[in-house]
């Protein structure tokens, strides 16, 4: 046997790493999450209803000048696209055809405008679910109800429906013309769709409406929050590649290009638009940590003003702050981030069979880890939802492997070594030394034995080992990227089975990983590696993130579908857009909205409607099965498929996710 490294020298048996069980063990460390609703009043967090003019109107009839519009317009927290002002407009049909530009943060949906002012005994305005049936949705309507915009970063001004409305393009048309002519800026009008629904509307009259591709509008978009909220750093531009093992937990980053991956920080601003369901962008949404995209931010002087020192960042929906900050303020936020008490994951070391994945339920995490354990769910739903399948090597044999080779007692007093704890070069080299052991040292041949026999069962397809832990994938503690995935080669030899086992387990000890837990107080002796063995699916057309909830707004349920070609990925930075969808589901018929084709495709859909459509009612149905087993703050389940070249869908993970919305008006 090869030496051990002296703090990896004391012998244990396989019971000093412990053993339980649980029956729902999807719930993570107790973390408080920051938000924007925590902000001090007065400040960043205003809302829209604070910012009405005094003197502004509920409505008028024609928008003069600026001072008019500024009057009516709101900047809505819950749009798709930051530094945007809204106003809403109704024509009432049965009135001469009269404009009524509504004062958007007072009345900030049609249907309360319509039935304070124009309802009457005469002419009565409907209940509200009437109403949305009637007024969008029918040709007998008595009202044509949209939004003008005034996107900032662009300057450009834009007529828009609602995604589903499906009035006539003459309609449509003979509504724009008649707004163009009662604002002062109707030569810069541009109409832009929302949706497919939108498009086939006006394809007779497209040749008479000047048209802005929503494409055009991200080409000149600057500001991008992703997740919103405060929090304090020691702000560092980075220049060049990030080295992520130079990086410390209390500092905010500002980095020119988007970064593959994002050890735990205080928060990060990027130079260039991001994907939003890219792999920074999860990560930042379920640790709580202010992020944000500004074109040319590692060049702004609002940045590099500050560059090393300790500032207070807001990301808010529609723009940001930054300043100098006090260090007893930061202290004082840093310690509210980390968990109030230490967590503890569940270990079950009384299964080790290869167990079938689709056997498995969530209650299976302290054998099997949350990623195998949340896919089964997925697996085990009816009507069934197709999975890649598989089977998973549970946890007993990442803990004998390490008892077997005397490695648990030197794992526990490295824990406790003062350098480990305190230098991180120290930590970093210790952790490098305990991977190369755990990639060197044998592997039980009957184990391999088995897996093998079992990966005949796939055919002569690749596999992926993937990494399924009791400390990834839960409410609190999303871990995403901490721990390590190998794809092997069809008809693989023992010994690529060996290596692609022994990889997986050794990134366990990863620096990203153990700096993480440590901040989430997780206790690192009873973190155990499972290991999800599955084919890959064929005749892969795209991969796609979806999350089942609406992260733009609360208030309008709905699901944020992101996909890209095969060639591409919705997960990894670069410099690609994706093809992104909106899907309201409050309606009796969803209403997709397209906010972005992929920039691989030379404009051309990756999903049409009806896939859109189909997508959808998976995504719910899995909502529905999921969310009832985590707790707050999850409100959401975060979704990887692919699909296929005959447009199935096949979904690879499902795990919690935790949307961050902006402070409600009161």
């Amino acid at each position: 046997m090869r030496t051990i490294p002296t703090l990896l020298s004391l012998i244990l048996t396989i019971a000093t790493v412990g053993c339980g069980s649980g029956s729902a063990a999807l719930t993570g460390p107790e973390t408080p999450r920051p938000s924007v609703a925590a902000i001090e009043p007065g400040d960043d967090s205003s809302s829209d209803v604070a910012q009405v003019p005094l003197e502004a109107p509920d409505y008028a009839h024609r928008i003069e000048d600026l001072h008019g519009w500024s009057l009516l317009a709101a900047r809505p927290e819950g749009a798709v696209f930051a530094r945007t002002e809204v106003v809403k407009f109704l024509i009432d049909l049965e009135d001469e055809r009269k404009v009524y530009f509504t004062q958007t943060a007072r009345w900030e949906i049609h249907y309360d405008f319509a039935r304070e002012f124009l309802h009457s005994a005469e002419r009565p305005v409907e209940s509200h679910g009437a109403f949305n049936v009637r007024e969008y949705r029918t040709v007998d309507r008595r009202f044509v109800c949209g939004s003008l915009v005034h996107y900032l970063d662009a300057d450009t001004w834009t007529f828009e429906m609602l995604a589903g409305d499906d009035l006539a393009g003459d309609r449509v048309l003979r509504a724009f013309e008649q707004v163009r002519e009662a604002v002062y800026f109707g030569e810069d009008l541009r109409y832009r769709s929302l949706s497919d629904l939108n498009d086939r509307q006006i394809a007779g009259v497209r040749d008479r409406l000047p048209i802005i591709a929503t494409d055009e509008l991200l080409g000149d978009l600057r500001y991008q929050p992703l997740t919103q909220g405060v929090t304090f750093g020691y702000l560092r531009i980075v220049r060049g590649a990030l080295d992520m093992a130079a990086v410390r937990r209390n500092e905010l980053l500002v980095t020119a290009d988007v970064p593959p991956d994002l050890p735990l920080t205080m928060g990060l601003v990027t130079g260039t638009l991001q994907a939003p369901l890219a792999h920074v962008g999860v990560l930042s949404q379920n640790r709580g940590t202010p992020n944000m995209a500004l074109r040319g931010a590692h060049d702004d002087p609002r940045f590099t003003a500050l560059d090393g020192q300790l500032v207070r960042l807001f990301v808010g929906p529609q723009d940001f702050k930054v300043e100098a900050a006090r260090p007893e303020d930061a202290n004082r936020f840093w310690a509210a981030m980390r968990p109030p008490r230490p967590f503890t994951p569940q270990v079950d070391v009384s299964e080790s069979r290869l167990l079938e994945l689709c056997d498995l339920t969530h209650a299976s995490v302290p054998v099997a880890g949350a990623k195998a354990s949340q896919l089964a769910e997925v697996c085990n739903m009816r009507p069934r939802i197709r999975t890649p399948g598989g089977f998973v090597i549970p946890f007993a044999h990442y803990l004998q492997h390490l008892a077997r080779n005397n490695l648990v007692a030197g794992i526990d007093q490295m824990l406790v070594d003062g350098a480990f704890r305190d230098d991180r070069p120290t930590r970093d080299r210790h952790l490098r030394e305990l991977r190369n052991i755990i990639g060197r040292l044998p592997v039980d041949r009957a184990l391999v034995r088995q897996v093998r026999r079992k990966l005949r069962s796939f055919g002569t397809t690749r596999t992926i080992f993937r990494s399924s832990t009791n400390a990834e994938d839960l409410v609190g503690f999303n871990g995403a990227g901490l721990y390590s995935s190998v794809v092997v080669d069809a008809n693989p030899t023992e010994e690529d089975v060996v290596n692609a086992i022994r990889e997986v387990w050794a990134s366990v000890w990863t620096l990203r990983g153990y700096d993480e837990r440590d901040f989430y107080r997780i206790d690192h002796r009873q973190v155990a590696m499972a290991v999800l063995v599955q084919p890959f699916v064929s005749d892969v057309i795209a991969t796609g993130v979806a999350i089942t909830a609406n992260p733009f707004t609360v208030h309008r349920p709905g699901v944020f579908i992101n996909v890209q070609t095969a060639g591409g990925s919705v997960t990894d930075a670069g410099a690609s857009v994706p093809e992104q969808h909106l899907v309201y589901t409050y309606p009796e018929t969803p209403e997709p909205e397209v906010l972005s084709r992929s920039s691989l495709t030379d404009g051309q859909p990756i999903l049409n409607e009806a896939d859109v459509i189909r997508l959808t009612g998976t995504l719910v149905a899995i909502d529905q099965r999921m969310r009832p087993f985590y707790t707050a703050p999850a409100n959401a389940v975060d979704v990887e498929f692919v699909v296929t070249r005959s447009h199935e869908v096949v979904v690879v993970q499902a795990r919690p996710y935790t949307v961050v919305y902006a402070a409600s008006p009161e």
